[in-house]
This record gives C-alpha cells, sequence and structure tokens, in this order.
C-alpha cells in the first residue's frame, strides 16, 4: 500500500484484488466459529490487524454525526456543502446521448438545481452557442456563481473540455495542477472565501484504468485465461497502476503545502486499498469513511462494487454527513455530496 507503483508495479495487481482474502477472512471467522474451534482465533487476528482495511471498504458511519448533524441544522455560517460529480461531458457524444437529448438536459439541470454550495465536476463540458451544452450559463450565470474551470481542449464547436469547480462563496485565488502535460487527468484548485475564513477545495481525475466493460466481458466468455485480450486488460491496468502513483504524488505534493484546510474531491480511477488512496488518506481524512455507509461503490456500470470517486478533507474540518446519489444515473460515475464545517 505504501509502495508506488512506478517502484514495483505487481503490488498494483495486489491491493485490487485486497477484498477477495478479506471477504474470506471473515467467512473462516464465521465458519470457525459456529463449529467452535480453536482456529477461529487466525481470523479474529487477521480482523484486528487489518482493521483499517475492512474500514475503507464497508463503513458503518461511526466517524461521522450523519443522523444528528445535517445540513438543516448545521449553522449557516459554518457549513460547507460539496458535490463532486464525473459528469462525464454531460454525454455530449453520440454514442452516449439519446435522440432528444433528454439524458444530457437532465443531468445538467440536476447539478444546476442541486443546493451544494461547492461544485467540483470532472469532464466537464461546455458549448458557449449550443442550446444543450451551455452549461456554464445553466449552471453557474444563471445563479451569479463564481467559477473556475480549467480548459483542456476546444472542439470545432468551440466545445470546452476540462474540469470545473463552481461556489456560491468568492474565490481568492486558483491554479492548475499539471500531471506532465495539460490533459483531462489532471488536478485543480480554489480558495473560498468562507465569511471569515478560507478553504481551499481541489478537483482532480486521475488516469484512467483504460479498459473497457466489453473486454472483460468477452474475456470471461471466451474463457481464454492467457488470451490477448486479457494481456491487454492487464498491460493497461499495469499502466494505469503506474501513471496514477505519479500524478498522485504531485497532486499530494501541492495540497500539503496548503496553507487552509482542504477539501479534495475526484476521480481516483483506484479502490480504497491502493497506494493513490492511501497517499491522499495520510494527511487527510475520507469523507465516506468518516460519515459514508456500506460500500459506497460510486461506479455507475457492470463491474460492481467500485468506489472510485472520493471527498478527502483535512483534520481542520469536520464531516457530518456523507451520501452517494445512487439514484442519479446519468453519467457512468454517481454524484457524492458532504456536508463539512470548520472547527472552532
Amino acid at each position: 500500500m505504501r509502495i508506488p507503483s512506478y517502484y514495483f508495479w505487481p503490488s498494483g495487481f495486489f491491493l485490487f484484488t485486497m477484498p477477495i482474502p478479506l471477504v474470506l477472512n471473515f467467512f473462516f471467522l464465521l465458519g470457525w466459529a459456529w463449529n467452535r474451534s480453536w482456529l477461529v482465533i487466525i481470523p479474529v487476528l487477521v480482523l484486528v490487524f487489518t482493521w483499517t482495511y475492512y474500514e475503507r471498504g464497508l463503513s458503518l458511519g461511526f466517524g461521522g454525526n450523519s443522523s444528528e448533524a445535517t445540513a438543516g441544522n448545521l449553522p449557516t455560517e459554518v457549513k460547507l456543502d460539496v458535490l463532486s460529480y464525473n459528469v462525464r461531458i454531460f454525454n455530449t457524444y453520440a454514442h452516449l446521448r439519446d435522440k432528444e437529448y433528454t439524458n444530457s438536459r437532465n443531468m445538467i439541470k440536476w447539478v444546476a438545481e442541486n443546493p451544494a454550495d461547492v461544485f467540483c465536476l470532472q469532464e466537464f463540458y461546455n458549448e458557449p452557442h449550443s442550446s444543450v451544452y451551455n452549461s456554464v450559463q445553466k449552471i453557474v450565470k444563471k445563479y451569479g456563481k463564481h467559477y473556475f474551470i480549467s480548459n483542456t481542449l476546444i472542439n470545432r464547436a468551440n466545445g470546452q473540455f476540462g474540469m470545473a469547480i463552481i461556489s456560491k462563496y468568492p474565490i481568492l485565488n486558483k491554479g492548475t495542477i499539471k500531471f506532465e502535460k495539460l490533459t483531462q487527468n489532471h488536478a485543480m484548485f480554489a480558495d473560498l472565501k468562507i465569511k471569515n475564513d478560507t478553504v481551499r477545495v481541489y478537483n482532480f481525475h486521475l488516469q484512467s484504468m483504460s479498459i473497457e466493460e466489453q473486454d472483460i466481458i468477452k474475456t470471461y466468455q471466451e474463457q481464454d485465461l492467457f488470451g490477448k485480450d486479457l494481456r491487454n486488460i492487464v498491460r493497461r491496468l499495469k499502466n494505469g497502476f503506474i501513471k496514477r502513483s505519479y500524478q498522485v504524488n504531485t497532486l499530494y505534493d501541492h495540497l500539503k503545502e496548503s496553507p487552509y484546510p482542504v477539501i479534495v474531491c475526484g476521480d481516483l480511477n483506484d479502490v480504497p486499498y491502493s497506494y493513490t488512496y492511501q497517499k491522499l488518506n495520510r494527511k487527510l481524512n475520507n469523507a465516506h469513511t468518516a460519515a459514508g455507509w456500506g460500500i459506497g461503490s460510486t461506479y455507475n456500470g457492470i463491474l460492481p462494487l467500485l468506489r472510485i470517486d472520493n471527498q478527502f478533507f483535512s483534520p481542520d474540518l469536520e464531516v457530518s454527513n456523507f451520501t452517494v446519489h445512487r439514484d442519479v444515473t446519468f453519467s457512468d460515475h454517481f454524484p457524492l455530496t458532504a456536508t463539512y464545517k470548520i472547527k472552532n
């Protein structure tokens, strides 16, 4: 977990499959306890020494206070509601959208009408002259919000690809953090003036896993364990593990120098047992672990139980509520919301 994949890339595969031994250990515990075998001490000891791993994969909400301190009864001057959402360029590509653009319209409308104070949007898209994809007008300008958009590409229709931080509070400072060259995979930050305090919000998108669901299905159906398709999947996963290790180091080096408390949102494209997760969790707390419930999977696809989107926060803040909106299915990611407050 502490060894970056650019030093030893097989560690990425081991950590990716970590849930399997954890689940097996739990079943051994139940089985030996049922049979009253002295061997039950083995899975009990494993459970004790690996509890932090279990906690990352299955949150029981003990660290937060979501049932008592919700957004409705927190003092207005200290609360901060944050939405993090990979909007998949609002499904602008032909193979993603429907004929009437209904899904795209509904996604933009859902984001625009969300009551959060701060939006961190990955794979953001804005096409100023489009009646459908003029997202800056519909989400930002219509409601008089402050915003910072890091554009990575502009197409022939003047459509702008990138990421966005949108805020009800003034932005005092902002910047972009490149991972080698500026692509969709980068990070950005904005310093928000919130009453008498300043909070730095990061938005990031790390290297994709670079595999398609159909590739996995095809490999499984053909039952070719060492075929070309499987080797390609392994190669792509390996490259992703290595690139994300470098990228999260760049992000970490920047945020650890922040003069303000930080909230870090984004698409990690990695599991909670990974080096990338551990790197951020070294200095920051995870909102799902602190105040969420259950597995908290954020990927909307056929690959089950993947929690690859996260919100982290510094110890100067408290999280009182965390929700994965699994009923919002416009994108291949589910949106996340959390409520934070600044400690006295």
